[in-house]
């Protein structure tokens, strides 16, 4: 069945457009509206409001007592494998303090002992305990408190299913062609189908990270890397794409996907296990960390356990801690198995490693500015600097609302400059053929592509596996901009344009890299550089890997 239609919808006019709901697109409205009171700001969730990276993360927010913060940044240090911004991280978490008090000023309310102090927990790779917790939903009573802020905002106007499909860029007189000013966003809204136009004077991109190219994943479905794949074909720079953080323990359950069993549980003590035998395998990897050990030493463990087993999981065991004090200090967790039959305080947990966290994204510096006049990256969207080639645990949410509110403060000079139109901006103009069997087509694609990405450029890659890999990614490609241009604009479309993108970047990246460092691991070259060395690209650019 075949039908012609035509998608063009509105157009919208703001001071600044936020491509994105979690943690650092609401910090950065509402430090925005504090400075400038009488703007006019546009929020675009791709789904509802609270679905977001942000709104899933169970484990906390890092942030160090003053006297703790250079114990802070030598962890992260760490944790980044030689690749860390070292002014970015300082930056940053030198305001992790501050950002409790104003979280807690915002509405959330952290754990407390029975003296009223507040608690704080211990994930892989932190030398002392400095994680802020809300039970083991802590992301989602942030981003419920923040939107409970902005929807009181009358110069917020609120767009829920509206999907950003490219940016509007024009090249400024005297300035180079490779570096145009963005000026706004074509979106489509749903479920009309119709494709509205927005324009503003600054552009933000906060639309998280792409866990969905992977088979296993914590991220929440709109986690498609669309932030990424837009500054990218605007011309932006990216960089770091190689690092993606795999989580070493998502629940092995047919019927429940993407639930996370966090790391807080192994900070508390739980221990890995063979299913097999019960033997506590991470002795063999990581003898002293342990269960502690980073995220990319315990995933790969977990990895290659399962690969070398009949068993498609390993098991998370904390049967040795109390009763109740599991249910209180996991108690989503807790009532989430025990809905599937597993009791935390009795039974073992199958988990599996699974795309949780993308290290590297659009370049920025630590308040947000790409290369592009008006864009602003900030949150998991940005590489700017502060986790190197691995993350340390608890630190995105601190990179989250420390970012926004940097980046709302650096944004009077684009919201001073009137926008100057180069030339007629056209609202989208196209007679679409609505194809449904296409449609069903571009779910094969997703599943062929996920599939792919976690067997040839997963936890552990070699050479002739992302070679084989960019060919089929490459292929795909084709397949997806004829679609693009000749179907009807869909949501499924445009994740799935976004998302072959992101993997052909992430598999360029990784062949590029021909060492094992942080979250990238060669099996082909298992040492690493004598010098650490950055990875970053310009569109259709991958020539080099340019040294820090």
């Amino acid at each position: 069945m075949q039908n012609t239609i035509s998608q063009r919808g509105q157009r919208y006019q703001f001071d600044a457009l936020v491509i994105g709901s979690g943690i650092a697109g609401l910090s950065y409205i509402l430090e925005l509206v504090r400075l400038h009171p009488h703007i006019q700001v546009a929020l675009l969730a791709k789904s509802a409001l609270n679905q977001s990276n942000s709104y899933y993360a169970q484990g906390g927010i890092a942030a160090a007592m003053p006297a703790d913060i250079q114990q802070h940044i030598a962890d992260t240090l760490t944790a980044g494998d030689g690749l860390c911004n070292q002014q970015a991280v300082q930056a940053i978490l030198e305001e992790g303090p501050s950002s409790i008090d104003y979280l807690n000023e915002q509405g959330v309310f952290f754990d407390c002992d029975t003296e009223n102090n507040l608690l704080r927990g211990i994930e892989a790779g932190h030398a002392v305990r400095r994680i802020y917790r809300v039970g083991d939903h802590t992301g989602a009573a942030i981003i419920d408190a923040l939107l409970k802020q902005v929807k009181q905002l009358p110069q917020v106007t609120l767009f829920e299913h509206h999907a950003a499909i490219n940016l509007i860029t024009q090249v400024e007189p005297h300035r180079p062609s490779h570096f145009p000013e963005v000026i706004g966003a074509y979106v489509l809204a749903e479920p009309l189908g119709l494709i509205h136009t927005f324009l503003a004077k600054v552009i933000v991109l906060a639309t998280g990270g792409a866990g969905k190219v992977y088979r296993y994943t914590s991220n929440p479905h709109v986690a498609t890397g669309d932030g990424i794949a837009m500054a990218y074909r605007a011309g932006a720079r990216v960089g770091g794409l190689e690092f993606y953080q795999f989580h070493p323990t998502l629940f092995y359950h047919p019927k429940i996907n993407n639930f996370l069993i966090s790391e807080a549980l192994r900070g508390e003590g739980a221990y890995l296990r063979l299913p097999e035998t019960g033997e506590r395998f991470m002795q063999r990897y990581a003898p002293k960390a342990m269960e502690l050990a980073t995220r990319d030493v315990v995933a790969r463990a977990v990895f290659s356990e399962i690969e070398q087993s009949n068993y498609a999981y390993v098991h998370l065991d904390i049967r040795h801690l109390d009763k109740r004090f599991l249910e209180h200090r996991f108690p989503m967790i807790y009532r989430t198995l025990l809905e599937v039959g597993l009791d935390l305080s009795r039974d073992m947990i199958p988990v599996v490693p699974a795309a949780h966290y993308m290290g590297g994204g659009v370049l920025t510096n630590v308040v947000g500015k790409t290369d592009l006049k008006r864009l602003f990256a900030i949150g998991e969207t940005a590489f700017s600097g502060l986790h190197g080639a691995n993350r340390l645990a608890s630190n995105s949410l601190l990179e989250g609302i420390v970012m926004g509110r940097y980046a709302a403060r650096s944004s009077a000079e684009a919201l001073a400059n009137p926008l100057q139109l180069q030339r007629s901006i056209g609202d989208w103009d196209s007679a679409s053929v609505v194809d449904l069997r296409r449609a069903s087509q571009i779910n094969v694609h997703w599943r062929g592509l996920r599939g792919e990405m976690s067997s040839y450029a997963g936890i552990i890659r070699t050479e002739a596996g992302l070679r084989d890999q960019l060919k089929l990614v490459l292929a795909r490609r084709d397949m997806i901009e004829e679609y693009y241009w000749k179907y009807a604009i869909t949501r499924d479309l445009i994740e799935l344009r976004n998302i072959i993108l992101i993997a052909e970047l992430i598999v360029r990246s990784a062949l590029n890299r021909r060492e094992s460092r942080g979250g990238h691991y060669r099996e082909d070259f298992k040492n690493r550089f004598s010098i650490a060395q950055e990875s970053i690209v310009r569109a259709n650019d991958f020539s080099r890997i340019e040294t820090v």
